[in-house]
């Protein structure tokens, strides 16, 4: 289904819709994607996303990810295969990420803070189902979320 972002605010004045900051970009290779919300909580390490995505059917659904801005790449080319793999439309990382000469080649977006070449082998554990909270907006397991080159809009319920 066709869509702007911009149209989706304009249409949608009564609802409570949410913007993610501009500081996010898409260092993916989908421009424009929507999807219902699975959050995920990292203590650094991306062990818990990378069996999301690498095991789990992201049929449309969008991963959105708290990493809390530590200073790693999360997400690179192989996470970002395994995404693809599974039909994931896209990650949003509160963090880092790298190999973007790679992942801008992958059809699926990937809105980051920005880049970063090392990565952090400590295994840690993270949380799936919780809510979290950065770049101006609270994302909750189940909102949906619209994305396209104009920005990020969140809403609890489905727009299209």
């Amino acid at each position: 289904m066709e869509f702007e972002t911009a149209d989706l605010c304009d249409e949608n004045q009564d609802k409570k819709l949410q913007i993610l900051s501009p500081d996010f970009k898409n260092y993916g290779g989908l421009k424009k994607c929507y999807g219902q919300i699975v959050t995920v909580k990292l203590d650094k390490s991306n062990w818990r996303l990378l069996e999301l995505l690498r095991d789990e059917n992201g049929e449309g659904k969008i991963v959105v990810v708290d990493n809390a801005k530590y200073f790693y790449g999360v997400v690179g080319d192989k996470l970002m295969t395994f995404a693809k793999n599974n039909n994931w439309k896209a990650i949003i990382l509160n963090g880092y990420v790298r190999d973007t000469a790679h992942t801008q080649n992958i059809n699926v977006a990937l809105y980051a803070i920005g880049t970063c070449p090392l990565r952090n082998f400590e295994k840690t554990e993270g949380q799936t189902g919780v809510q979290l909270s950065f770049g101006g907006v609270t994302f909750n397991e189940g909102d949906y979320l619209y994305a396209d080159c104009d920005g990020v809009v969140i809403s609890k319920e489905k727009l299209l």
